[in-house]
């Protein structure tokens, strides 16, 4: 059981301001989405004009976390006001249900695991039948979960993480003809370079550069079933959303968002606070700071 004022102090000492509507001895046990409510859970809200209120006066123990701007009308429940609703709920779900998350079920490096590498930090994490070559550099705190194949010469920054079944470091596809008109493989001499807290999803392909590194820059987060390919730069706080394809030697500026299905082209540049819209294909520059959709991308309006 988790009591209010434990979440006050957590708060208080995060520096996350609150307000609370509800009695001081209030406990919960579990968590639950609005969709799916349950008795003596925490839950949140992002849209206070889409609440079916009377739902929750029927869930015994239930208590809202509601944007700290915001009043509930007829609550017969708990309200718990923070600021930054959705960063909030989840740090204070973090903090008091951690032991429920699989990121702390890996302890160590896991017997069926293979690390050739001799160069990493402390706190390693390593899944099962989990392969690190020789030439792989890796930080602090890392860690990497089960069926990843890390090749070649990688550098993975402290703090990231990387889900089950991904490949980073294999080679990438630049195909020419041969004397014969048959299609051949130019030799991928580069590496991977990924900075410090940075995400990896299940299922992602990063490749190797051609000449020079394919690199991820501190705080990118890909959602699985991404492929990230040769010399590709994506930089600082850039998502990637499920089935997102780049081609090689694109650049993606901080802090794009690219969401499900978004095609680039080999060689174009997304502009710096870009927002690609679901199944976007962008064939030249995406402008910095402007929403595109559609095939071929196009501009819709500048991102708020």
């Amino acid at each position: 059981m988790v009591n209010i004022q434990k979440v006050f102090k957590f708060l208080s000492e995060n520096n996350i301001n609150y307000r609370y509507d509800g009695p001081v001895d209030f406990c919960f046990e579990t968590y639950c989405p609005l969709n799916t409510l349950k008795p003596h859970a925490i839950t949140w809200v992002r849209n206070v004009d889409s609440l079916k209120t009377e739902e929750l006066n029927r869930v015994e123990g239930v208590i809202l976390t509601a944007e700290i701007n915001e009043k509930i009308k007829g609550a017969g429940f708990p309200v718990l006001y923070v600021e930054q609703v959705h960063r909030s709920f989840f740090r204070i779900l973090s903090h008091f249900f951690e032991e429920e998350n699989p990121d702390r079920k890996i302890i160590g490096v896991a017997s069926t695991a293979v690390v050739e590498s001799l160069e990493f930090g402390e706190n390693l994490k390593v899944g099962h039948h989990t392969y690190i070559g020789p030439d792989v550099k890796i930080g602090n705190h890392v860690t990497i979960f089960h069926n990843v194949t890390i090749q070649g010469r990688v550098e993975i920054g402290s703090w990231t993480t990387i889900e089950s079944g991904s490949v980073i470091g294999a080679c990438g596809f630049g195909p020419v003809k041969d004397e014969m008109g048959m299609p051949d493989i130019v030799p991928h001499l580069g590496g991977v370079r990924i900075g410090q807290h940075v995400k990896i999803g299940a299922n992602n392909t990063i490749s190797r550069g051609c000449l020079s590194d394919t690199i991820l820059e501190d705080y990118v987060q890909t959602d699985n079933l991404c492929h990230i390919a040769h010399n590709d730069y994506i930089k600082k706080g850039a998502i990637l959303t499920a089935n997102t394809v780049i081609s090689g030697s694109t650049v993606v500026g901080e802090n794009v968002w690219l969401a499900p299905g978004s095609l680039l082209n080999n060689a174009i540049t997304v502009g710096d606070n870009a927002f690609l819209g679901i199944g976007t294909v962008a064939t030249k520059d995406v402008p910095e700071g402007k929403v595109v959709v559609g095939m071929p991308a196009k501009v819709l309006r500048d991102r708020q």
